[in-house]
């Protein structure tokens, strides 16, 4: 078996950069729909259709998993409030992750800015919109939520 590591800047089993899969995301967060998307990137619509499906099944547990690391990685986080529907939801959460990740590990002003779409690339180890991820067993800060037993 052969392992490949992968930088922050592209995710698992896709040819586009996380930025450019990122720009899809958060267009889409603002009501433009694929083929649109697609005319401005540059990407066959297929392909951009795919990357918003993949995501449109996992928004809630995007938002979820970002959402949890912006309390894991800041004493008092500004979490996101309500940006208008879901998606736009999730989006707000994985930009709120990538400025408490710039903050928490910025080095006297010297790491500055975090790009998003990196942040939620090192989060998602890549996965963001591979099959399984986020998983239910908690990786990357995804939890199980028991059952009530009464």
């Amino acid at each position: 078996m052969t392992h490949v590591l992968l930088p922050v800047l592209v995710l698992v089993r896709r040819a586009d950069t996380a930025a450019v899969i990122g720009a899809a995301l958060a267009a889409k967060a603002v009501g433009l729909g694929h083929r649109r998307i697609a005319a401005r990137l540059g990407r066959p619509a297929g392909t951009v259709r795919g990357w918003l499906r993949r995501f449109a099944g996992r928004v809630e547990a995007v938002r979820a998993v970002f959402t949890r690391w912006c309390r894991a990685l800041a004493s008092d986080p500004v979490l996101p409030g309500p940006a208008g529907s879901a998606w736009a939801d999730a989006i707000a959460a994985v930009t709120a992750a990538a400025r408490v990740i710039a903050t928490r590990f910025s080095v006297a002003s010297r790491v500055g800015e975090v790009p998003v779409w990196h942040a939620a690339t090192a989060v998602s180890a890549g996965r963001l919109l591979a099959p399984g991820w986020p998983a239910q067993t908690g990786q990357s800060g995804s939890t199980r939520v028991a059952p009530d037993p009464g």
